[in-house]
């Protein structure tokens, strides 16, 4: 397997962790588990990393072990984007800025669960989390650009095509064009 199918297939398996990540987040907002596990980076501050996996305890600790999980794979993909995308500049720098909003994440989550959920610093952890899943998608599709069908590339340029603007018919409502606007279509009323 080539250098660059290996990035293409890292940059999926990111995808899909960094959404199952986000979903188990809310998962844990939503059940009010947010200090189910009350220390970090273990759930009860005793070093043990296996708490029991019920209730609360449960639902925490599977988001924090989902993105332990998505921290490796965006390693993984930085290491393969500094290893064999150095002449693609902008995927090789995406893969960078993915690595270290990673990093910000992770330490930004132990920093929500020392602080008791203060409501800015959730609401910062969820934007960069937000932030890091558009660039992850971002970069899945550039490193996918090339293997995608040309049928979809082209209904692609399509919708972000501007349309012409549609001529406007006398019998249209609402305002008219002016004939001294430049950007606009001039109608001329008819007799009769």
């Amino acid at each position: 397997m080539r250098g660059h199918d290996l990035f293409r297939c890292a940059i999926i398996f990111a995808v899909v962790l960094c959404y199952a990540t986000i979903l188990l987040g809310g998962n844990v907002m939503a059940s009010d588990n947010g200090l189910a596990c009350p220390s970090w980076p273990s759930c009860y501050g005793n070093g043990n990393f296996l708490p029991a996996f019920q209730g609360g305890a449960a639902v925490e600790w599977s988001h924090r072990v989902m993105a332990f999980f998505l921290a490796v794979s965006v390693t993984l993909l930085a290491g393969l984007a500094v290893a064999f995308e150095r002449r693609r500049p902008a995927l090789l720098k995406m893969s960078l800025v993915s690595l270290g909003l990673v990093v910000t994440e992770a330490l930004l989550g132990g920093l929500v669960v020392k602080s008791s959920l203060q409501v800015p610093l959730v609401l910062t952890h969820l934007a960069i989390a937000t932030a890091l899943f558009g660039i992850l998608l971002v970069i899945a599709l550039l490193a996918n650009l090339r293997e995608m069908p040309a049928r979809w590339v082209a209904w692609a340029r399509r919708a972000i095509e501007e349309a012409p603007p549609k001529p406007v018919s006398d019998s249209a409502p609402g305002p008219q064009p002016f004939a001294h606007d430049p950007g606009r279509v001039s109608v001329t009323p008819r007799e009769g």
